[in-house]
This record gives C-alpha cells, sequence and structure tokens, in this order.
C-alpha cells in the first residue's frame, strides 16, 4: 500500500499533463480554424485579417457579382473571365475600376452601378434632405412623397413620421387621397412605405424576386413597413385610412425605389394611378463595400406586384395616361367623379 501512494500520485500527475497538453493543443486548433475561417468569409462581412491582393479582391468582387439579376446572360461570362485576367496582370487595385464597372453593368443591368472610392460620401455630403408633405383642400389630401437619399436613421424616421402624423391628423376631413410620386428618384422606400402605412392594407403589396425565382416579401403592417420579421422605419400603430379613393401620381421621372411604393398601391381596391410611364427601374439593389472603399450597386432582384405581376425592369404604366402638368387635375376630377370633392 506505501509503495503504491506514490504511483498513483505520478500517474496522476502525467493525466493532468496530457490533459492540459490536449487543452493547449485543441485550443491551438480552434485558433487556427477560426483564423481561416476569418480569413475565407470574413471579405463577406467587410472584414480582413491582412489587405487583399489584387487577384483576391477581384474574386471577393466577382463572388458578389455572381448574384446579379443579369448574370443568367450569355454576355456575363467572358465579361467575369476578362476581370479576373485583368487582376492577373494588375498591381493595384485602382487598375481594375474599369473592369469592374463594365462587370457590374453587365451583371447587374442598367440599374446597377459601380462607385469609386470616396464618390458616393462626397455626393452624400451635398444632397439635400427632401421634405413630404402633406395637405388639404376640399376634402382631398394631397401627400407629397419625394425622393429619400439620406443614410441617417433620424431622417429617415423623420421623413415616415411627418408623413404618417400628417395622415393620421387629415383623416377624419379626407374623403379621398392624393399619393404624388412625381421626380421620386427613389432612394431608401423603407421611409416612403412605412409613412403611407395606413393608406395601404396590412399584408403583402411587394415582392422581390430573384433570377431563380425566389420571392422576398414586402408586407405591411399598422406600425410600418417590413421585410420578413424586420419593421423598417417604425412609426407606431396607425389606423388605416382606407376605404376611400386614392389617386397615384406618377411621370418618367418616378424611379427605383419610387417605383417600388407605385408598385405597392397596384391591385389595392379604390386605386387609381395618373401620369406617364416611370423611368423603368422596377428592381432591387444591394451594396457591398469593397476593401478599399469602392461600392458595387448591384441588381440582385425585380419587383412583382401584389396582382403577381413581375414588371422585370420596365417601366410601370398608369390607368389613366396624362401629361405631368395635367396629372393632378385629372386625379381631382376623378376624385370628385368618386364623390370627394365636391
Amino acid at each position: 500500500m506505501t509503495a503504491a501512494g506514490p504511483e498513483r500520485k505520478r500517474r496522476r500527475r502525467r493525466r493532468r499533463l496530457v490533459g492540459a497538453t490536449v487543452a493547449v493543443g485543441a485550443l491551438a486548433a480552434v485558433t487556427v480554424v477560426g483564423v481561416f475561417a476569418l480569413d475565407v468569409y470574413g471579405p463577406r462581412f467587410g472584414v480582413y485579417l491582412v489587405p487583399p491582393s489584387v487577384q483576391k479582391y477581384a474574386e471577393i468582387a466577382v463572388e458578389r457579382l455572381d448574384r446579379g439579376y443579369h448574370t443568367d446572360s450569355a454576355e456575363w461570362p467572358p465579361v467575369r473571365a476578362a476581370l479576373l485576367e485583368a487582376a492577373a496582370h494588375a498591381s493595384t487595385y485602382a487598375e481594375l475600376y474599369p473592369a469592374l464597372g463594365e462587370a457590374v453593368a453587365v451583371a447587374g443591368g442598367p440599374h446597377s452601378r459601380f462607385i469609386p472610392p470616396g464618390e458616393e460620401r462626397s455626393a452624400e455630403a451635398t444632397a439635400s434632405v427632401p421634405v413630404p408633405t402633406v395637405s388639404s383642400e376640399g376634402g382631398i389630401t394631397t401627400v407629397v412623397l419625394p425622393e429619400m437619399l439620406s443614410t441617417d436613421a433620424d431622417d429617415q424616421d423623420a421623413y415616415a413620421i411627418t408623413v404618417a402624423d400628417g395622415i393620421v391628423r387629415a383623416a377624419a376631413g379626407t374623403c379621398g387621397w392624393i399619393v404624388d410620386l412625381r421626380g421620386n428618384v427613389g432612394g431608401n422606400m423603407y421611409p416612403m412605405l412605412s409613412g403611407v402605412a395606413a393608406l395601404l392594407p396590412d399584408g403583402p403589396a411587394l415582392s422581390f424576386r430573384d433570377r431563380h425565382g425566389s420571392d422576398a416579401v414586402v408586407t405591411m403592417r399598422p406600425n410600418g413597413v417590413a421585410l420578413g420579421e424586420n419593421v423598417f422605419v417604425d412609426v407606431g400603430d396607425r389606423a388605416k385610412a382606407t376605404g376611400v379613393p386614392v389617386a397615384v401620381l406618377q411621370d418618367d421621372r418616378t424611379a427605383s425605389s419610387g417605383e417600388a411604393v407605385l408598385a405597392s398601391f397596384r391591385g389595392v381596391d379604390g386605386v387609381r394611378t395618373f401620369g406617364t410611364p416611370s423611368a423603368g427601374y422596377t428592381s432591387a439593389n444591394a451594396s457591398t463595400t469593397l476593401y478599399d472603399g469602392a461600392t458595387l450597386v448591384l441588381t440582385e432582384s425585380a419587383y412583382v406586384d401584389r396582382t403577381g405581376r413581375n414588371h422585370d425592369e420596365r417601366s410601370i404604366d398608369p390607368d389613366q395616361p396624362a401629361t405631368a402638368s395635367a396629372s393632378e387635375d385629372e386625379a381631382r376630377a376623378w376624385l370628385r367623379e368618386e364623390g370627394c370633392g365636391g
């Protein structure tokens, strides 16, 4: 018994030493795997362990561009190959900008664009924040929705709340609405749609359909607009102001997110559209910032309205054609015919 005691102690020390060694080895293995995963997948989320080589930079861009709405076209494979070939001979990221510009245009189509570093920030700095308005006259309330180009959350909230509050104040004395989308060149659709949530029925309003036919559904809720479970620009629960006629004004400068709002009113009972065909940028973009700050703005899906019509990067025609200057008068005449504003 006395001889066995020291031996047991030695065995226990060996087990502890082996256990510690295994633990250190396991930690090292996890660290190596984590570093490898971060190096491989980090660039997808803008995380880099080291600056990418020019070739890696191009590969990261191509991985993103492969999601483009038009990458099933015959034009994409040679343009894709040309970008990677250019990277093999380039020594700086900037040398790839012309090839990236062409690749974005082919993969994404006319609504897409390549923005060199710094250009978008300088444009945002000089852009003024548009102000929506809600005004009433003779029982007809006009909601003017300009573009929303600001990326500032406070600006977006202020836009949506201004519209939502204006609709609430006007609802009791309104027998007809005009939603004016003329000149709305786009930007962020969520403040626009959350603002007019009271004028649209709850439920699916619009879908983004990718080139594989998969849909991401945009849903109206009492407190704003949601994509999936996420409500963007929450305006708080608002009572619906539906059940009275709505005239929507459009023109050839109603574009992009302005067209998303236009498409969301299509197929709603009591809605009629007036004006000229819209701009034809009826598609959704996603932005990716590359390592050097260059941005890929890539079209990945097209608008499908609640009737099931895929607008597929085409103009949306008005129900009642009218010149831009005459569309409001014709809308008011229609609302009078509907028993409002007489």
